[in-house]
Formats: C-alpha cells, sequence, structure tokens
C-alpha cells in the first residue's frame, strides 16, 4: 500500500486544496453523512437539509458513474481521478452560494465503500460533523437485495417492492455481478460497505481523540430506531453534533434548489426517499428472519451482525431503548432481533433475554424461533 507521502507524490490533489481552504476561510461548514446503501441516508439528507444553504448528493459515486464506473479506460489509484474530480465539484457548488451569503452550511451524503483508507483519511480532515446511518442487516439487506434484483432484472423500480419475487430470484441476484460502479457481487459489494463503514467510523474517532481542542463531532443513526422515535433520535442527533437548530419532522420536502445531484434524481434507488414527505412508522409487515434467504445470503447477514452491533452500541448512537421502553412499546413487534439485541445490550446473558421475552410475548403475538441464530450471534458478542 502506499505511504501518504508516496500518495502525494503520485497524484494531483489541487481540487481538493481548494476545498480545504475553503473550509480554513471560516465560510464554510460541512456536515458530511456516511452509510451504507439502503441505510437511511439518503432521508437523514433530506432532513438535515433544512439546516443546509446547500445539500450535495453522492458527488464521488456520481462522478464516478458518470466517467464510466471501476472499470473506465484511465484512472488513478485509489479512484483519486474521481476524488479530485468530485471535490471540485463540490468547491464550484459551495462558491456559487457563498457569492450571496458570507458563511454557509453544506450538508454532503456519500456511500460508505467509495473511499480507500487513505482518501477517507484525507476526505476526513473537511468536513466538521459526521453523520453515519445503520440499519438492522436483515431488513438493510432485504433492501438492498431488492434494489440489486430490480437493476439485475431490469425493473425500472418495480420489483423493489415485491418481496416475493426478491426472494424467488435471491440465489441468482447474490452472486450476479453488478455495473461497474459497485466492482462485484450483491453480497461482495454489501459486505465491503459494511466493512468500510466500520473501519472509517474508528478512524474518524481515532482522528478526532489524537486532536485537541477539535470541532468535530460524530453522531450515528440507527435507520429502524429513527422510524420508531424520529423526533427522540434527531433531537439527540443534533446535539451531539452541537447544531442547534430545530427540524420538522412533520412534512419533509426535498428541496430542488438548495439540493444538487449529479444524476437523475427519479433512478430507482433513490425514487422512494426524494418522494417521501414524513417519516414512514415502523410496521410487522417489515418482519424478515434469515430462513427466507438462500444460505449464502444467510451467512452474509451472520457476518454484518457484528459490524453493526459496533455501531449500535457505540457512545455516538442517537438513541438506544432502555428495557422499560421496549416492554411497553411495538418495536418488539416490529423488529424482534434488534428488540432483543437491545435487551441483550441490558442484560448481557441470552437465558435472561429468554425469559424476559417470554413474559412479554404472553400479551404480544411475537415469535423468536426464527430469530435464534442471529440472536446466538449478538449473545457470542458480548462473550
Amino acid at each position: 500500500m502506499l505511504s501518504t507521502q508516496q500518495l502525494e507524490n503520485r497524484s494531483s490533489f489541487s481540487k481538493e486544496l481548494e476545498l480545504k481552504q475553503l473550509i480554513k476561510s471560516d465560510r464554510v461548514s460541512i456536515i458530511y453523512i456516511h452509510g451504507t446503501a439502503r441505510s437511511g441516508s439518503t432521508i437523514a439528507e433530506i432532513v438535515l437539509s433544512q439546516l443546509a444553504d446547500l445539500t450535495i448528493h453522492q458527488p464521488f459515486r456520481g462522478v464516478l458513474q458518470k466517467a464510466g464506473g471501476r472499470f473506465r479506460a484511465t484512472k488513478l489509484d485509489f479512484d483519486v481521478d474521481i476524488y479530485d474530480s468530485a471535490c471540485g465539484l463540490i468547491v464550484q457548488q459551495i462558491n456559487q452560494y457563498l457569492q450571496a451569503k458570507q458563511k454557509i452550511i453544506v450538508v454532503i451524503k456519500e456511500l460508505a465503500g467509495f473511499f480507500k483508507p487513505c482518501i477517507w483519511q484525507r476526505w476526513l480532515e473537511i468536513p466538521d460533523k459526521f453523520l453515519f446511518t445503520i440499519r438492522e442487516p436483515h431488513i438493510q439487506y432485504m433492501s438492498w437485495l431488492s434494489a440489486m434484483t430490480d437493476k439485475v432484472f431490469q425493473g425500472e423500480g418495480k420489483f423493489q417492492e415485491n418481496r416475493d419475487f426478491v426472494i424467488s430470484k435471491a440465489q441468482i441476484t447474490e452472486t450476479s455481478i453488478l455495473s461497474a460502479e459497485w466492482e462485484g457481487t450483491t453480497i461482495s459489494c454489501n459486505q465491503v460497505a459494511w466493512n468500510s463503514l466500520v473501519n472509517d467510523f474508528y478512524q474518524i474517532k481515532k482522528e478526532i481523540s489524537s486532536i485537541r481542542n477539535t470541532t468535530k463531532k460524530i453522531a450515528i443513526l440507527d435507520l429502524v430506531l429513527f422510524r420508531y422515535k424520529p423526533k427522540i433520535v434527531f433531537e439527540n442527533i443534533l446535539a451531539k453534533l452541537c447544531l442547534e437548530s430545530k427540524i420538522n419532522l412533520t412534512y419533509l420536502s426535498k428541496i430542488d434548489s438548495n439540493v444538487w445531484d449529479i444524476r437523475d434524481k427519479n433512478r430507482p434507488m433513490v425514487r422512494k426517499a426524494n418522494n417521501s414527505n414524513t417519516i414512514h412508522p415502523l410496521t410487522t409487515e417489515e418482519v424478515v428472519n434469515l430462513n427466507v434467504f438462500p444460505i449464502k445470503s444467510q451467512q452474509h447477514i451472520k457476518e454484518l451482525i457484528p459490524l453493526y452491533l459496533d455501531l449500535l452500541f457505540a457512545p455516538e448512537q442517537a438513541y438506544l431503548p432502555s428495557l422499560a421502553e421496549l416492554e411497553t412499546t411495538e418495536l418488539i413487534a416490529a423488529n424482534p432481533f434488534l428488540a432483543c439485541a437491545v435487551a441483550l445490550f441490558h442484560l448481557k446473558n441470552q437465558a435472561q433475554v429468554n425469559n424476559w421475552f417470554q413474559t412479554i410475548a404472553k400479551s404480544k403475538p411475537i415469535k423468536i424461533d426464527n430469530f435464534q441464530s442471529s440472536l446466538e450471534i449478538a449473545n457470542n458478542y458480548w462473550a
């Protein structure tokens, strides 16, 4: 692997330098959203756009796709060419807004997996605030598998909501080679994104801990918990990021005037989120367990669970229900795995969790039998 100095010697970061100079001028503050696909990062972007003068949606992925993807004819190591070019587009957009205002707030949202570690090390110097988004792995993977099934079978969005079709084609989709933008199969791309997300999180934590009097802040949003308690979750996020503004969660609107996206805003991957005007509550129809997936997908989800728990239980997490809250709410019906994983966090003993659950289940039509193998992984997490 190239050292930082070797990377500097072999690459041009002229546009990145311009962006860093804008940051140093104290005229620009960047809130950066970082998550896997299907983790709620676009919804978080829509919410946080209320605070921003400018919102930029996936500039790095956008430039990558427009340039021909990972297998384009000419490229630099670690996609430095894409990184610097996207920094240049960010600078262009910011400069337009600085003509009218002395200081602006910018929200930038990107997917985990684009930044190689040596590039992430450079990027993390730029934003002030970092919001990581996560989603319980059974549901996140089902959503990702659905999106990729739609892509593989050219459904133009119609297959994303058809779970029966998605499951019937899962053995094909899970190992299908995706477009050059993703570089891998449905499973491998998702695994890379999760690995990157967790590694990126620990890298920025390490960076912050080494800097005295830093203004950089981190928060984590869990999409399931956000949909369960949207007001509490976002109030806590604002507090963790030291943002004093208020957010309106009653009605959401992606304001076209301040959201910049190099790609089609109506493409299937983001169409539903872009057209949402509210935070949809959790429903029991979303519950999904390992048994509905083929073996390879089951194994993949099992590998994601410890990564998910790393961020779910990190101090930067915006909200974690207490045992008392779990006992009096419907979260346990809408996502039994997450509810039991949180109970395990509080009790640290699978037998106690089982007893606790059986007591709760007497008054609720809930079963966790189909989640036992997943919960064993959660139990081993604390071993």
